[in-house]
């Protein structure tokens, strides 16, 4: 198996994220009812589109109960 076809299989984005926490079990609704936020806001947070403050705030929380981030 060559080093090319591994990167073309692969996504760019496997760390991001989004997909660590589905990974790790955590899906959108789950995140939404845990850190008493909008799914707008988590998908913002996904897409690093959230205001500031607010992302600092929910990756704090995030941090704070153990999620890998």
């Amino acid at each position: 198996m060559s080093a090319e076809l591994v990167h073309s299989v692969l996504s760019r984005q496997l760390d991001d994220l989004e997909p660590t926490l589905t990974r790790h079990g955590y899906r959108l609704k789950d995140l939404v009812e845990q850190f008493d936020a909008r799914s707008t806001e988590i998908k913002a947070l996904f897409s690093n589109t959230l205001d500031l403050t607010r992302a600092v705030e929910l990756r704090d929380k995030m941090l704070a109960a153990g999620l890998p981030i």
